[in-house]
């Protein structure tokens, strides 16, 4: 099949031959430039298509390796993040703080009457963190006694935080009174 091909090619070829020997010198020197310029265009055009599929391929590997750079940052800061939840976790879980006899002692050993005192259990979270509150109201507190008594609370056992705190002076006196809710988080016993 090779040897048919390449005797039909040569049929065809021959009458271009014989045309280009009935050419003269310089008609000839003519066609072999054009013949030239134009397989030098096609060169050119090829090789432009090939720069840009590699400049294309080359942008497509340099977004894709930013992606892969961003999606490891992000999985290196989950990492980070849950390493940290299970740790707070744990400290919940470990935390045994009986809020009503924490913020009860407390006031004592700061020398503070509390008048009211309102405690208040929240609904676990999906994690089975359960918030306990406990809103008081105290009177005739001087700003020593009510600063020894915060700062009591701040050092407290577990994690107890102080979510609200409203100062009302009365009228004419050098005490406050005091409204103020304080939390403390511990993980639901299983």
């Amino acid at each position: 099949m090779a040897s048919f091909s390449l005797s039909s090619l040569r049929s065809r070829l021959e009458p271009v031959q014989a045309a280009f020997g009935r050419l003269t010198q310089q008609e000839q020197l003519m066609v072999i430039a054009a013949a030239s310029g134009v397989v030098i265009i096609i060169l050119v055009g090829l090789s432009l298509g090939v720069s840009s599929a590699i400049d294309r391929a080359e942008h497509r590997v340099t977004v894709k390796t930013d992606q892969l750079t961003q999606v490891l940052q992000l999985q290196g800061e989950y990492k980070t993040r849950t390493t940290e939840r299970e740790a707070r976790l744990k400290e919940l879980g470990r935390s045994n703080v009986r809020l009503v006899s924490l913020v009860e002692d407390v006031a004592r050993q700061a020398g503070v009457e509390i008048g009211q005192l309102k405690p208040e259990d929240g609904e676990p979270s999906p994690d089975g963190i359960i918030e306990s509150r406990v809103d008081l109201k105290a009177s005739n507190l001087s700003a020593d006694r009510l600063q020894d008594f915060l700062s009591r609370i701040e050092k407290g056992p577990g994690v107890v935080v102080v979510r609200r705190l409203k100062l009302s002076k009365p009228y004419k006196k050098d005490t406050v009174d005091v409204e103020m809710t304080v939390t403390t988080f511990k993980l639901k016993a299983s």
